[in-house]
Formats: C-alpha cells, structure tokens, sequence
C-alpha cells in the first residue's frame, strides 16, 4: 500500500474532501429533521394546492411568495435526497473524512 504525501494531494484532502463531507453530513441532518416536521403535520397544514399562499408578509422585501404547491414540491425533493443519502453506506463514506463532531443547529 502506497502513501500518499504529495502536497497537492493532502491539501485537496484538507480544504475539499473534508469541508465538504462535514457540510453534507451536516446537511443530511437538516434533511432529516425537516422531513420528520413535515410528517408530524407541518405537510398536513400547508397542503398541496397551487391556489393557496404562504402570506409570510415578505413580498415587500422582494421575497417571492410561495404556494402550498411550492412548499410540498420542495418537500418531494428533500424525500428523494433523503432517500439518496440514506443508500447502503454512503452515510459512513460521508462520516468517515469527517473530523469535528457533529453539530446540531
């Protein structure tokens, strides 16, 4: 087995592949926990229909507003991401560069 040393390779490892590996498993957290708020009613109270809004009174900040339709599509994404992230062993290809513990915000 050959060790690597090179500075290139190291420095990839060091500013890419484990920032990156930290943002996903922190990531998949959020994932999580927004698809159990979902399921425990939030889905429930905003529904599916394109005809209802999210009045969150931030149009006049330039924010778009949003539909029930919007918001449920959104959340059919995070399903499939969820599911993704899930797949036999990625969870510990995505914990193993992983240095910091992980923080729950």
């Amino acid at each position: 087995m050959a060790t690597i040393i090179n500075p290139e390779a190291i420095r990839y490892v060091n500013e890419v592949v484990r920032p990156l590996a930290e943002q996903l498993r922190s990531y998949k957290a959020q994932v999580d926990a927004a698809l159990i708020t979902w399921n425990a009613g939030v889905g429930t109270i905003i529904g599916n229909s394109a005809a209802d809004t999210i009045e969150d009174g931030r149009t006049a900040e330039g924010v778009s507003r949003l539909t029930a339709a919007n918001v449920s599509a959104f959340g059919a994404q995070l399903v499939i991401l969820q599911t993704q992230l899930n797949q036999a062993g990625v969870p510990q290809i995505i914990s193993k560069p992983c240095v910091r513990t992980l923080e729950i915000r």
